[in-house]
């Protein structure tokens, strides 16, 4: 597969049924746009029943289906930012809600739309772009923005003007922009994060009774809460709950059910081993996904029932909505495009109605790798090849995902294994300690232990899979992004076998990215404080123990907050001065991951290109 190709597909991302045909929300690269543009593509069935483009928004996401239409948010008008408009059948796209500043989230039901949108500070000012913060509030963040704070809006579908919803926050409180509201329009669900001392913080749920929002009601359990998929009946909020970890005790998630007045939590399916996340309800029945051994699987949940019952579907689920007869699902893998499947619930299997990115279907195969460790652990990861066996050993690409809390199971726009399987490289994908899907003991096995543990298991892998007839145990290189960007640097200082390393915002110093990061109270949570753990100097890497001869690829965007730029800027510095073969990208209009087109393709080319002379038989 071409490079070129695979950037130009259409990125399905979530589905909704609308009539007897549906709209899409999708990614689409565009040539004369930097990053990939947002669209709603609108599908009618066509004379042979297949589904027929009929119309298009640029710079649209955010779908909610009405009785008439849908509602979508809006980037086209960019003097007075992101809008909320309404689409409806025969008619051109009204204006419903545009504050002059970006609408971030909204929820609709019936005719009333509550919508989190950015307001003004208390400051005088206009030009004044400095920032007091109350404890570790990150001044650029999807919280807060120079000067500006998220607020909260009622409107309605009938002409008028919104009206601020005056909810009552503490100062080291804010909105996160989600929202959810009951079907009846009459009681809204919010999320809020809580700053705390240390640079710790909190994640719960503000429910506020839109006719009078002064008796908002915030829910503060002992675990963080997220997402809020509001019930049929108006009677619950389904939301993640995710156990707030220590030092020693990992994270762990599972669904919860708040009454919707916040007088009662109800957990179904409570302690299930993967990690359920509530999605859309169809009746009476949730819909979560929770990831299973390589899969994110589809499953049914009642309130009454501690049983899930997983749906059959061919694919790792990416995004679900779903009516009181069906749901549709965004499904792919690692060898599949998204696609949009259909479910009738009550007769599956799942019927595949669109198939977006059908080009970039790839050819080759992939295969399933276990290892057994002399514990007697097993250990997963996928192996992509060439269709046709070759006829000399393959040079072998070794990638580690990132999170850590992540595992290979999607598709990837980002990190995709067949432009260079096409190429004649295997790729093998490591689902080492901390992967999701393997059980809670998996991510306790890792947690806290990155190096002594995930990247000594990584190793193990790797080393197993290299004994395999058809891979050059001799040609073997290490890439990965973020947390993979570590990973891949670690791997390097394990394996002799590895002769060039790609890292995208790795790190080696743990204490210095704990310190700078905007993601410090991860770190707080899994290492405990900077300065009083002697974990994050027994995690970090020595980075002399890379073999001189190795080849290192370090790139980074500059904006990044979750990883300083400077710790790639520090690597380079070290591994130079040792006379080590590195070579650093920096992206100065990057933040963590690489967004946008040409420079994914600037960082591809590269790397290819180091492949070609470092691997080369």
């Amino acid at each position: 597969m071409r490079l070129d190709v695979l950037l130009g597909q259409v990125r399905a991302e979530v589905a909704h049924r609308l009539d007897d045909g549906l709209v899409l929300e999708a990614r689409l690269t565009r040539p004369d746009r930097p990053y990939p543009v947002p669209f709603v593509l609108g599908y009618t069935p066509g004379p042979d029943g297949d589904l027929t483009l009929a119309h298009a928004y640029a710079g649209a996401s955010a779908v909610t289906v009405l009785d008439d239409g849908y509602l979508f948010l809006s980037d086209t008008k960019a003097r007075t930012g992101r809008s909320l408009r309404w689409h409806r059948p025969e008619a051109k796209a009204e204006l419903i809600l545009s504050p002059g500043r970006d609408v971030v989230s909204y929820a609709a039901a019936g005719s009333v739309v509550i919508a989190a949108a950015w307001v003004p500070a208390d400051q005088a000012d206009p030009h004044r772009t400095a920032a007091v913060l109350d404890g570790d509030l990150w001044s650029h963040s999807s919280y807060q923005a120079a000067g500006e704070v998220l607020g909260l809006f009622r409107t309605s579908l009938d002409p008028g003007l919104p009206e601020p919803l005056d909810v009552q926050l503490a100062p080291n409180e804010r909105l996160t922009g989600l929202l959810s509201l009951t079907p009846d329009g009459a009681q809204c669900a919010a999320g809020v994060v809580r700053f705390l001392r240390g640079g710790h913080r909190r994640h719960g749920l503000l429910l506020v009774p839109v006719a009078d929002p002064t008796a908002a009601r915030a829910v503060w359990p002992d675990d963080d809460l997220r997402d809020a998929v509001p019930a049929p009946d108006g009677s619950w909020f389904a939301c993640t709950a995710e156990r707030v970890a220590t030092p020693g005790i990992g994270p762990r998630q599972e669904v919860v059910l708040v009454a919707s007045d916040g007088s009662q939590l109800l957990r179904p399916a409570a302690q299930h081993p993967h990690w359920l996340q509530p999605r859309a309800w169809s009746g009476r029945t949730l819909l979560c996904v929770g990831e299973d051994h390589g899969r994110r699987r589809l499953y049914r949940v009642t309130p009454e029932d501690d049983r899930p019952e997983p749906v059959k579907l061919a694919g790792s689920v990416q995004s679900v909505t779903a009516t009181a007869a069906e749901a549709l699902v965004v499904q792919s893998r690692v060898d599949l495009p998204p696609e949009v499947v259909a479910v009738d619930l009550d007769a599956p299997p799942a019927r595949t109605l669109l198939t977006p990115a059908a080009a970039a279907k790839p050819a080759g195969r992939m295969e399933r790798l276990s290892h057994r460790a002399e514990d007697g652990t097993v250990w997963n990861s996928w192996l992509c090849l060439p269709t046709d066996e070759p006829a000399e050993p393959l040079p072998v690409l070794v990638w580690c995902h990132g999170g850590p809390l992540l595992s290979w199971i999607d598709w990837s726009w980002r990190w995709n294994p067949w432009p260079f399987v096409s190429e004649g490289y295997a790729v093998l994908m490591p689902d080492p300690p901390l992967s999701m899907g393997y059980g809670q003991e998996t991510v306790e096995r890792g947690w806290g232990r990155w190096s002594s543990e995930v990247a000594s298991v990584a190793a193990e892998q790797v080393h197993a899979a290299l004994r395999r007839p058809g891979l050059d145990p001799q040609r073997v290189a290490a890439m990965g992004g973020s947390f993979g960007g570590y990973l891949a640097l670690a791997l390097a200082t394990r394996l002799p076998e590895i002769r060039l390393v790609a890292s995208h915002a790795g790190w080696a110093d743990f204490a210095a990215v704990a310190r700078a990061s905007d993601l410090h109270w991860h770190w707080l949570r899994e290492y405990g404080p900077v300065e009083g753990s002697e974990a994050y100097r027994r995690e970090s890497l020595a980075l002399d123990s890379i073999d001189p001869g190795v080849t290192v690829l370090l790139s980074h965007g500059c904006a990044d907050s979750h990883v300083p730029v400077g710790e790639t800027r520090a690597m380079y510095r070290a591994l130079d001065t040792r006379k080590v073969d590195v070579r650093l990208m920096l992206l100065p209009d990057e933040g963590h991951s690489i967004e946008r087109a040409a420079n994914v393709t600037a960082w591809y080319d590269w790397v290819r290109a180091a492949c070609a002379e470092v691997l080369a038989p």
